[in-house]
């Protein structure tokens, strides 16, 4: 084992260079570790696949706009990533990169969650892979590189990351940010050179890195670490060639920085959680410290949702704990740096990439999370994995029994974490599942319990709906969304004052929320109060022009009051952002009621192509067949509608037209 990191200036160090391609022993062995190591990667999350969209997958891929089309790329690569959420959209997160890869994701697979999930699993795999070439450049030794990759593969600390959907950002952030640290290694030659060709894949990945999430803003501190203190040629190099070597990165992070402030006002122009000072946030940045670290040590206990307790005084017994846990990563960084040096980086490497997501101050309600662990874990990876191989080579070929117990304890382990894995990727199987796994470890999760009551709503399951809300409004002091949420069981009870009360608490604790406002005017409409309904629906659409939502609703209330033109543009509206059935049906209703019977046929096509259950469609297209004589046609349209609403009145009177047929003999049987 060499006591620093080896220079990367030889042909070994590029990858696909002959050198690597040689078929020798030693790279039969390399190919059998590899795949191993997909394997590894893989099977654990084969479940996953089965999964649907969770939590944030329902507002970035599900109802996302930008991600229908190639021509919203653009909006993607210059706007935040809930952008298309207006108001609600206001956030710190610049994410391009898994917008982009959702658009193709869409393009490959439409909604079917399974194809995004597939993606998921095999950039876990490709980065295992990655972690596997970058460690034998690094170390110079394959047997330390497969442990560190087997490890990181089987990690359940990584699930979040692999098993949810939204988690991709940061498996993206890892692979690119791999991929350019590896770059910038193989970068250097002899005598303080470096390759052109390699500088130009750094660039390009660490530019991916950066557009995948703020955390790659680290590399260039991480490069011109190792260049300075861990590269073996070190001394042999001058302060210009050293930082020609990664100053380009710190000019890539200035325009990065620059971008965001251009487009977005500020680099982080949202404080998200506004109740912790900076004084507290220094306290609780030590007291989290010592919670990755244990989750690390110990990933038994894994949830979706950890309450953030900010820390207030340095006497408390988290705040020491964490400072306890640095202070022996300390301790034995020093021993590494003396015995050991090139290990003594992958402890760097941990907490550089972990600091960022210390600062509680920017980070949303979920300050500690799993999924920031994924990119940081890769040194404690290097470190645990040489510490298996020294174990390893400890014993001596006399001392078999040593070994078959070592490796039976590796097995057992690797056997234990694959079955966490497993066990823990159905937490993410639906959201109704997600909430309710989570709430059972964590019941003080009032946002969840929020989320959970929406999933019963949806459901048509009001009771249950009512109960989750009115137990989170007992909990906590009620937030914009639990108040709105309240105000549709009032609605759908039709105690239309009380609803109306709730939606404007809502608009008062949150003046810019879209569905507070939609809504009220829907419930204005219930009234028949038309100019209070318009302004709140209109307020609705101002707010949040990309929703398909606020567009329909404005649409059909434009409609029912006979303003034509107006509706379809709205319907029109909503079919440009997300091609839906709905909107589709109502500008075929326009049509027909314009007398437009080629355009009515085409809109109820386009609804009935996206959705072959559309009962509105089928009966819109019949009755556009038996305007113009085709009653065969007509007669099969609204049988097929009837299939879905067997007792819609107008769609069995026309039966009855058409065929002949009492319209009772189509009820169906009590």
């Amino acid at each position: 084992m060499n006591n620093s990191l080896q220079p990367s200036a030889g042909a070994a160090d590029v990858p696909g260079s002959e050198a690597n391609r040689a078929p020798t022993p030693e790279r039969q062995t390399v190919t059998w570790m590899l795949a191993l190591l997909i394997l590894l990667a893989i099977l654990p999350y084969v479940n996953t696949l089965q999964n649907g969209f969770v939590y944030d997958d329902n507002h970035e891929v599900v109802t996302n706009p930008y991600i229908r089309s190639f021509s919203h790329t653009g909006e993607i690569f210059r706007t935040r990533i809930l952008q298309h959420l207006g108001s609600r959209g206001a956030t710190n997160y610049y994410r391009p990169i898994s917008v982009f890869g959702f658009l193709i994701c869409y393009q490959l697979f439409g909604l079917l969650p399974y194809g995004f999930h597939l993606v998921n699993l095999l950039l876990h795999a490709a980065i295992v892979c990655l972690l596997f070439g970058l460690s034998r450049s690094l170390f110079r030794d394959s047997w330390l590189a497969f442990a560190a990759a087997a490890l990181f593969a089987l990690h359940p600390i990584h699930t979040e990351s692999v098993a949810w959907v939204s988690g991709v950002t940061d498996v993206e952030l890892t692979l690119f940010y791999l991929a350019a640290f590896w770059f910038y290694v193989a970068s250097a030659r002899p005598h303080g050179g470096r390759s052109e060709a390699m500088q130009l894949g750094m660039i390009a990945s660490f530019t991916l890195a950066l557009l995948s999430k703020e955390q790659a803003a680290t590399l260039p501190l991480a490069a011109m670490v190792y260049e300075h203190f861990y590269r073996e040629n070190r001394a042999l190099t001058v302060w210009r060639q050293k930082v020609s070597r990664y100053g380009v990165l710190w000019l890539l992070v200035v325009a990065y920085v620059l971008f965001r402030i251009r487009f977005f006002g500020a680099f982080a122009p949202v404080t998200l959680t506004q109740h912790v000072s900076w004084y507290e946030a220094m306290l609780s940045a030590a007291s989290l410290a010592g919670d990755y670290l244990w989750k690390m040590v110990w990933p038994v206990r894994l949830i979706a949702f950890y309450p953030f307790h900010k820390t207030v005084s340095p006497l408390d017994l988290r705040f020491l704990a964490g400072v306890a846990g640095v202070a022996a990563c300390a301790l034995i960084f020093v021993a590494l740096w003396k015995r050991r040096l090139a290990i003594s980086f992958g402890l760097v490497w941990f907490f550089l990439n972990l600091a960022p997501v210390l600062n509680s101050r920017w980070l949303g309600p979920n300050v500690f999370t799993e999924r920031y662990l994924y990119l940081p874990s890769v040194g404690l990876c290097w470190v645990a994995g040489w510490g298996i191989v020294i174990l390893w080579k400890a014993m001596s070929v006399r001392a078999s029994i040593g070994r078959w117990a070592f490796g039976g304890l590796l097995a057992l382990v690797a056997l234990l974490a694959i079955a966490r894995i497993f066990t823990r990727n159905g937490d993410w199987l639906d959201d109704g599942t997600y909430y309710r796994v989570t709430l059972r470890d964590v019941p003080e999760a009032g946002s969840l319990r929020v989320n959970l009551g929406a999933v019963y709503w949806n459901h048509m399951q009001a009771a249950a709906a009512e109960r989750e809300w009115k137990l989170a409004l007992a909990a906590a002091p009620p937030s914009a969304l639990l108040l709105n949420d309240l105000g549709l069981i009032y609605t759908d009870q039709k105690q239309y004052d009380v609803a109306a009360d709730y939606f404007r608490r809502s608009m008062l604790l949150r003046p810019n929320y879209t569905d507070a406002h939609l809504n009220l005017g829907r419930v204005y409409v219930a009234e028949g109060k038309s100019a209070e309904a318009e302004l709140q629906l209109r307020a609705a659409v101002a707010l949040e022009p990309l929703s398909i939502d606020t567009r329909n609703e404005l649409g059909g209330f434009y409609f029912a009051a006979g303003r034509l033109d107006a509706a379809a543009s709205e319907w029109q509206a909503s079919a440009a952002s997300i091609p839906n059935a709905r909107a589709y049906d109502s500008l075929g209703d326009v049509a027909l009621r314009q007398g437009q019977r080629d355009a009515a046929d085409r809109d109820f096509r386009q609804a009935i192509a996206l959705d072959n259950f559309d009962a509105h469609g089928h009966f819109g297209l019949g009755a556009v067949f038996e305007a113009e004589g085709r009653a065969a046609e007509a007669l099969a349209q609204f049988r097929a509608g009837l299939a879905v609403e067997p007792r819609n009145p107008e769609a069995l009177a026309a039966l009855q037209r058409l065929s002949g047929t009492p319209s009772h003999a189509n009820q169906p049987k009590p």
